[in-house]
């Protein structure tokens, strides 16, 4: 699969209740303050996920342009949203948590303290990246997680989406998938333990195998800078 060329990660999509509402925290923490589009329309092609039949949705598409991948605000207008009917723990299959990269992890993480965000864990340092656990009004995790690659600078804390955590039955076929497949070819750790930095997450106390991939090769692609 040497010819797929992978920019990055275009946006992470999240549904809430309250569309407007949610883009004036992300807006206000987490510096997503530029619109792509807005649009309220018929979901016609996102069958797979909505039971088989259309949804009207609202929908709003933000970046940050301090660089990282976007954020698609995703809300049911024809029903209410509804949360999950059980807790989501750590190891669930599926996309667990959206990463966030941050320009000074110490500071965001006093600053979200301060301000009473639900922060869900310490600051933590591993190899020269600091990272802590917050969730947004909606119960949504995201790990906000160092990084000294930008796009520009705003003076803003955050970047845009930075990865995701991802719950897997078998590490193996999943590291060989995003290696052939998406091009996410270098290890940058492989550890089975039981976590400090996630044991206050749900379901975080119990023994993981973790591993954390990146590309070996630089992004191509008009957009690959900014995400």
């Amino acid at each position: 699969m040497s010819n797929i060329i992978i920019s990055g990660i275009q946006q992470i999509g999240i549904g809430i209740p309250d569309c407007h509402k949610a883009w004036g925290w992300y807006k206000e923490y987490l510096g997503y303050d530029v619109r792509v589009f807005e649009e309220a329309a018929t979901a016609e092609l996102m069958l797979i996920y909505t039971g088989g039949e259309p949804h009207k949705r609202h929908a709003a598409l933000a970046v940050n342009l301090q660089g990282g991948g976007g954020f698609e605000i995703w809300q049911y207008v024809d029903r209410i949203p509804q949360p999950p009917a059980f807790e989501v723990q750590v190891g669930d299959l599926g996309l667990f948590a959206g990463k966030i990269k941050c320009r000074d992890v110490d500071v965001t993480y006093e600053k979200f303290t301060k301000e009473g965000l639900r922060v869900e864990s310490k600051v933590t340092e591993k190899n020269g990246v600091k990272w802590f656990f917050v969730r947004d009004p909606y119960n949504n995790i995201f790990q906000i997680i160092s990084s000294n690659v930008w796009f520009r600078n705003e003076k803003k804390l955050t970047g845009g989406s930075y990865g995701a955590i991802i719950g897997s039955s078998d590490i193996d076929r999943s590291m060989k998938f995003y290696s052939d497949i998406l091009g996410y070819d270098k290890v940058l750790s492989d550890e089975t333990d039981n976590f400090e930095d996630i044991r206050f997450l749900p379901g975080g106390h119990k023994k993981f195998r973790r591993a954390v991939l990146t590309h070996s090769k630089p992004r191509k692609g008009t957009f690959s800078v900014l995400f």
